[in-house]
């Protein structure tokens, strides 16, 4: 039985290419199926529990894994935790074509940004970004700006949101409510 980030897959991986930008080649995603493909530039996507079992098929057929990220999921009504900014800063949006960018400001300085591609009934957020020069805990208005996106994904009728983060980043974004879908492998 596929597990839900396998059904999406085509879905969140297009929203995945969308916020990397048209300047980059698209990424050829695939679940592994206990085989790796020959492309080149491959993405396979495992269960955690098979990643170590997909690694060692990877380096059988002689390619190497250049990363291992985690892909995270929820459900968009339970990222949206209605969380406020800090302060004086705001939230503004910019529609980009497939994707929206979201920023935070703060008494007209950005402190804060992702993007939001929706595809379909999910939606992929891009990387999120704080600027290191304030003192504050990044997660003042990360939290938020996560809720935000996730209201935005609501009201674009989306269901699930998606994104595709390096493991030291799991737990901040496991308290903003993410949950482990599966194991992302970049192919060289």
């Amino acid at each position: 039985m596929a597990q839900q980030w396998e059904a999406d897959l085509k879905d969140w991986a297009a929203g995945w290419d969308a916020v990397r930008g048209a300047e980059v080649a698209p990424q050829n995603v695939v679940a592994w199926d206990g085989t790796v493909p020959s492309e080149d530039g491959l993405v396979l996507v495992c269960a955690e529990d098979q990643a170590v079992m997909a690694r060692g098929a990877v380096n059988t057929q002689g390619k190497d894994v250049l990363s291992q990220d985690v892909l995270l999921t929820g459900a968009v009504q339970e990222l949206d935790r209605g969380l406020g900014f800090p302060g004086e800063a705001g939230m503004f949006d910019a529609p980009m074509g497939d994707v929206t960018r979201f920023e935070v400001d703060e008494w007209g300085k950005p402190v804060a940004h992702s993007t939001l591609s929706v595809q379909d009934e999910v939606a992929y957020m891009g990387p999120l970004f704080a600027d290191a020069s304030t003192e504050r805990d990044p997660a003042e208005v990360l939290d938020p700006l996560v809720s935000a996106i996730a209201n935005e994904a609501f009201l674009a009728d989306t269901e699930r949101l998606y994104t595709v983060v390096p493991e030291d980043e799991v737990p901040a974004r496991e308290s903003q409510g993410w949950k482990r879908a599966a194991v992302v492998l970049r192919l060289g």
